[in-house]
């Protein structure tokens, strides 16, 4: 059997492909607002959340081809948050996978009505895209996507990462900004193939606390990276978390206890997918992927 690692190429394409098929032509008006929305969405990317859902679908034993839509809507809910994380009154970066950031590129004007045209062309492909169950069914997975990025998700944990600025947070408050601003859109690409077919609570418990747990993984790790890296190797500004004082784990509990805690959360993420046996081997793989980075 091919690894999902040997097939993330191919994975990576079919999702371009769809993007690229969505995403408004930059030759017709308005021609910069749709030059913006391309810009931010293929101008590099993993397409780590995307590739969550496709690796939690095979583990589900779920068409791949049926989860296309919706594993590329994710990625465009991806790249609408990063431009308003990079506006000037949240993160203030000037930088994003070693380029100008959306606002430095085109203004904070056309950045935002691009951030906001993402999100809503993620919720027009989501909603018209063929699907295998009832209606119902596609519309708990939209509403469950909406709620990952509203004030009790991703929304909200932004708003609790800005107020945190020059507070001294333990290590729970942290990690639930975390799960909410990181964790709750990552859930959501890795629990919406449960949409797709009828599965027992255990397995579907089995698959929200693997997503708890790499969820906050993920966020420390990636805090370990900016910590340790470069504008060169990460491709983004690394003063920024810094300058703010922000609730950052590596800045509040310090670098060897957050390579702990990131390793703690990856053994449960783990320990949570046995359920599925040899099926969750995709899921491992990626798991093994965005908390190592061996991409």
């Amino acid at each position: 059997m091919t690894s999902f690692k040997k097939q993330i190429p191919e994975y990576r394409e079919l999702i371009d492909d769809f993007l690229n098929k969505i995403l408004p032509s930059s030759n017709q008006s308005p021609n910069e607002l749709n030059l913006a929305m391309a810009y931010s969405v293929l101008n590099g990317g993993k397409r780590i959340r995307p590739l969550m859902m496709l690796a939690s679908a095979k583990t589900l034993d779920i068409d791949i081809q049926e989860v296309i839509p919706f594993a590329a809507s994710i990625e465009l809910l991806h790249s609408f948050s990063l431009i308003h994380d990079d506006l000037p009154c949240m993160d203030d970066d000037s930088f994003r996978r070693g380029q100008p950031t959306t606002h430095i590129k085109f203004g904070e004007a056309t950045a935002t009505l691009a951030a906001d045209s993402l999100q809503s062309l993620a919720f027009e492909s989501m909603a018209q895209a063929k699907f295998p169950k009832s209606k119902s069914h596609q519309l708990g997975l939209i509403a469950m996507i909406a709620k990952s990025i509203g004030s009790a998700g991703m929304a909200g944990g932004q708003s609790l990462d800005l107020d945190s600025e020059n507070k001294k947070l333990d290590a729970a408050s942290v990690e639930n900004i975390y799960m909410l601003k990181t964790g709750k859109l990552l859930q959501s690409s890795i629990l919406a193939p449960t949409f797709f077919k009828e599965m027992s609570e255990k397995d579907f418990l089995a698959l929200k606390n693997f997503s708890e747990s790499i969820g906050i993984a993920f966020q420390i790790q990636d805090d370990l990276i900016e910590a340790e890296g470069d504008l060169e190797t990460i491709g983004k500004s690394i003063e920024s978390d810094k300058s703010k004082n922000k609730a950052a784990y590596p800045l509040l509990f310090g670098l060897d206890a957050s390579k702990d805690r990131v390793e703690s959360l990856y053994q449960k993420a783990s320990e949570a997918l046995q359920i599925f046996g040899e099926k969750s081997g995709s899921l491992k793989e990626m798991a093994e992927i965005i908390i190592y980075r061996k991409f």
